[in-house]
Order: structure tokens, then sequence, then C-alpha cells
């Protein structure tokens, strides 16, 4: 019997990814869920993570005491961890172990473990940015030598346990030797993805579940708020006023709402009919696992809809534009 991959995740980006990637492994994977993520232990606890993995465990990094140095300190630092977190890593259970963010705490317990891993890209793209001064600055500092044999923590694939690392396009990214690099386009795996996959995704990032039929939301309008008061630019009165003077306007149909996970509004109350979608819910969710499309997604002063392609209209109000509604 082939043994499971394990996912480590640090954000719903993440596990939406490695939920597609388990699925297609046929299930039974494991998953390690950072407690950074909003709501990990419950939906640990939902079992709608069943079947696609079968190890499911909740880690709390902030309980990692922190770094120690000297004589054999990546034991001692694994030891700790173990402890701390109530976790331990069995390298030889694991046919592969997947993690993003190599430079967290269980990234570094991986290195303490010198367990070796995969490092995914966080973000489509990430290996293909011009930008990688993190990299330039680690690979400058002058004990990175003795870092790379093995004396010490590196990040971002520089670690030698990191012996592979996934890019949307490997032939095109310079950062790393030929023999380090994989090619995996989250684009394309999104894009690929089947009605049975969809609905599998939206099962778990989903309480309250959408139509099945396309022609439920093809009149449907998805209402994509930020929270103007958090950011100190209006009070929570004249925010919930400017809202919903929008979608009076703009919504002439069924009403969905798909909070910033920075606001806090109660939308529910505010508009007692729509259907509010989870702040936490990874906004590709949207984009790729819907059954069908919106009308329209309405936006006020957000770049949320850069690159949205969940509704046939797009609508970008400017905040004067909409707090003008309120008055009419």
């Amino acid at each position: 019997m082939a043994k499971p991959d394990l996912y480590i995740c640090h954000t719903a980006y993440h596990l939406l990814i490695a939920i597609v990637r388990a699925l297609r492994a046929g299930g039974g994977q494991a998953v390690w869920l950072s407690g950074q993520i909003p709501n990990a232990g419950a939906l640990a606890a939902s079992h709608k993570l069943d079947g696609i993995f079968s190890t499911i465990c909740v880690l709390q990094e902030s309980r990692w005491p922190g770094v120690v140095t000297g004589p054999f300190a990546h034991c001692r630092n694994r030891r700790a961890f173990e402890k701390a977190l109530g976790v331990s890593l069995a390298r030889d259970a694991f046919r592969n172990i997947y993690i993003c963010n190599d430079w967290s705490v269980t990234g570094r317990y991986l290195q303490d473990c010198r367990a070796p891993y995969i490092l995914c890209e966080d973000t489509v793209g990430g290996t293909l940015d011009p930008d990688q001064h993190l990299l330039d600055q680690q690979r400058s500092a002058p004990d990175f030598a003795a870092k790379q044999r093995g004396h010490g923590y590196l990040y971002w694939g520089d670690s030698p346990c990191c012996r592979l690392v996934e890019s949307e396009d490997a032939a095109r990214c310079t950062l790393f030797p030929p023999e380090k690099l994989a090619t995996f386009s989250k684009k394309a795996l999104l894009e690929s993805l089947t009605p049975a996959e969809k609905a599998a995704v939206r099962g778990v990032f989903l309480t309250r579940p959408l139509p099945e039929d396309p022609a439920a939301l093809a009149n449907a309008t998805l209402l994509l708020t930020r929270s103007f008061v958090a950011d100190g630019l209006m009070d929570q009165d004249t925010q919930d006023a400017m809202f919903r003077a929008v979608a009076a306007k703009y919504a002439d149909g069924p009403l969905y709402i798909k909070t910033h996970p920075r606001d806090i509004t109660d939308y529910q109350a505010l508009f007692p009919g729509a259907v509010v979608l989870e702040r936490t819910m990874p906004s590709e969710v949207l984009n790729f696992c819907l059954p069908g499309k919106f009308r329209r997604a309405v936006t006020v002063q957000s770049w949320v809809l850069r690159g949205f392609t969940a509704a046939e209209e797009n609508i970008f109000l400017s905040l004067e534009e909409a707090k003008a509604l309120i008055q009419r």
C-alpha cells in the first residue's frame, strides 16, 4: 500500500490546494493545520475533511517556546516542539511532505527532524516574481555556507532539507538549479476542477450550501465588502447605510455577500434575506469552485475584483461614489 502524503497548511488557500491534491490522490492523505487558520480546530472537528484526509492535526504554533542554540540544538528544538504542540513526525510514514511556509515554526521543526520536504508556491507565480529580496539577503549573509551544511535554519527553499521546489513554470524559474525544481501549476489545477471536486471544496468551506443549478446564480448579485470601520474611514452606522444603498441600487435579484476577513459586521442582520458566505473562505473558491457565475459582483474601494472571474459583470465603486448613494 502506497504511503500517504503529508500537507502542512498555514492558510485557507494552502488547504484548498491540499484538498484538491488529496482528492486526486484518492484520499487517505494526512494534513496538519496551523492554528493560524481561522476556526482550524472547529473545521478539524466538523468531519468535513473526513474521507479526504485520514489524519488531521491542528498545530498551535503559538505554544512554541522559541528556538534554542548550542550543541545538539536541533534535537532539543525538536523535542521542545513535540512537547509543546503534542505532535511528532514519523519521517518514514509519508511519501512526500508538502509545505508552503518553511519559515514557520513547523518548517523549522522539519529541518530539526532532518526531514526532506517539498516547498510549494504560496501564491501563483511566486517563484517567478522578479523581487526575491528575502532570498538575496539570506544568500548574502556571512553564515549562509555554514547553514547550508546544516548548522542552522534556511528558508524559502534554500535549506538542505528542501529536496524540491515547486514553481508555476520551472523552465522560467532561475532561483534554483533545474534538478531542484518541478513545475506544478496551481492555476491549471484550479481551472481543471471537475464538478465533483468543486462540490467537495464547497462542502469544506461553505456553511450554507449554494444552489447546484447554475441558473440559480445567473440573476444573483455578489457584494464583496471591506471594513472601512477597521480602516478608520467611517463609523459603523455610515458603513451600514452605504452598503444598504449599494445593494439597493445593484442587487435586483438574490443577494450574496462575501465579507472581508477583517470585517466583523453582522451582515445577516443587515440583510436578512441574503446568503452570507464565510469571511475565511479563500477567494479562489469563488473564482474556481462555484456551480455557475453571478450576474454581477460589486465592491467598494477594494482590489478584490482584480482578476475576479466569478461574475458576468464586475462593478467597482469608489468610496465617494458609494457614499453618494446614501443621499439618494
